[in-house]
Order: C-alpha cells, then sequence, then structure tokens
C-alpha cells in the first residue's frame, strides 16, 4: 500500500533531483531541486526484469532449464499532476519545465569531457521499493487547460524513470546504504540523536541522518527541516579469537 492511503495525515510525495556522482559509483552529487508534488500520486507503476538464456541448453519438447545472465534496472513510471489557479501567476510552466530539465545532460564534474543527466529520486514517506536513484528517461506532457493568453494553467505530465547504479557496496555502519527508511519533519525539541535512537535504536548513529541530508552542524537543525531516515550498513561480524 502507498504512504497516505490509509490511516493519518498524507505525506508529501515529492521528486528530489541531485547532481549526478562526480566518480562512477552509486551516491548522487548534492541535492539540485526538488519538486514538491501538489498532488501525490495515484498509482506508480514499478517493473523489474531479467535476462535469461535458453539456447544452451539441448533441444527439447520440454522446456529447458533458463541460464541466468543479467538483472536489469528497474523502472517505474509516476503520473505528476499540476494546476495553477485560473488566470493568476506563471500557470504550471516552471514545473513543467524542472521535469524536462531531467532528460538534459550536463558536464560531468568527475570526468573531463563526459556529460550526465541529473540523478532521481521520488520521496514519500515509508515507501522503500519506490524510492531508488534513477535516471529520468522520458518525460510525457499533457496539458488540459490554458488561460486567455494561452498560458498552460494545468497538466498531466508521465514520468519514467530508470535505476541508476547498480548494488549498493558494503560501507561503514554509520554510513547510508542506497533508499530512505522514511522522511521526517523535524519539530520543536528534536535533535538528529533522538532521531537516531528512535529510528535505530542507537543515538550515536545521529552521523548517518547528517551525511544523508548534507547537514554540517547538526545543532543547527530548524524544527520544519525535512529529513531522510536512511537505511544503514549491516555491522561486521567480529570472528571470535582463539
Amino acid at each position: 500500500m502507498l504512504p497516505g492511503l490509509l490511516g493519518g495525515a498524507p505525506v508529501r510525495a515529492a521528486l528530489v533531483i541531485y547532481e549526478p556522482p562526480t566518480a562512477r559509483g552509486n551516491t548522487p552529487g548534492r541535492e539540485r531541486d526538488r519538486l514538491q508534488l501538489q498532488f501525490n500520486p495515484t498509482q506508480v507503476t514499478l517493473a523489474k526484469s531479467a535476462n535469461w538464456d535458453r539456447s544452451r541448453a539441448p533441444s527439447d519438447e520440454a522446456a529447458t532449464f533458463p541460464e541466468f545472465i543479467s538483472a536489469q534496472p528497474r523502472s517505474m513510471t509516476v503520473e505528476v499532476f499540476v494546476d495553477a489557479a485560473v488566470g493568476r501567476g506563471p500557470g504550471v510552466q516552471q514545473q513543467v519545465e524542472t521535469l524536462l530539465a531531467c532528460c538534459a545532460p550536463r558536464p560531468h564534474r568527475g570526468r573531463a569531457g563526459a556529460k550526465s543527466a541529473p540523478w532521481v529520486r521520488l520521496q514519500w514517506g515509508a515507501s522503500r521499493t519506490t524510492a531508488f536513484y534513477a535516471v529520468v528517461t522520458s518525460v510525457g506532457v499533457t496539458y488540459t487547460r490554458f488561460a486567455r493568453d494561452g498560458t498552460p494553467l494545468r497538466a498531466l505530465c508521465s514520468v519514467r524513470l530508470e535505476e541508476a547504479g547498480g548494488a549498493t557496496p558494503a560501507q561503514n555502519p554509520t554510513s547510508a546504504a542506497a533508499g530512505p527508511v522514511d522522511a521526517h519533519q523535524v519539530v520543536a525539541g528534536e535533535s538528529l540523536a533522538t532521531l537516531a535512537w528512535r529510528t535505530y535504536g542507537d543515538p550515536t548513529r545521529w552521523r548517518a541522518i547528517a551525511e544523508a541530508n548534507d547537514i554540517d552542524d547538526p545543532d543547527r537543525v530548524v524544527p520544519g527541516t525535512h529529513v531522510v531516515l536512511p537505511v544503514l550498513a549491516e555491522e561486521p561480524v567480529e570472528e571470535p579469537r582463539g
């Protein structure tokens, strides 16, 4: 069940846009932009596939045993609905241009002469299967309402994402892994240490939250700040000595 559909106040979904990685890897650069969705998606289509080969097996009337070749990246399609007040403001073109820009490559800071499109992630509460780093492979826009001067006022955008990177390598236990556990809005009296205790049962894991959110000074996190609470890598089990 997608978050916000049953029970409690709905969590607002957002498409977070990151700079591409500075080097080959699974961790994007800093957050470049955040498109807070006016309306949560009513459905999200998620797909995952694998390549199998049966050609090397002996010919037989019965089905042959497949040989696994490779896993394909996850793909996801999200319908984004944007609406502007009739006859007021700039319409919806700014939101649409933000989505279209996700398909435009920029110079790669880590490799001279290389270009890379921004990475994105759908941030929506506790939805873990949809919260992976991805690139936008296509954006389809249907304008359904216009002002008298032709300014688009309403649009339905079909955004297709494809998983970026590969398996997340083993990390230090205080480092974040690929996807978020949850997103949280800081309230008065909370600190990163209290969030770490509540989420992981260990207040010393506040550094993982700080790293995942590019927070330099944990003492200056103000109420109202939105933070991602990341998955943590498993601590290595020490072999007994003897």
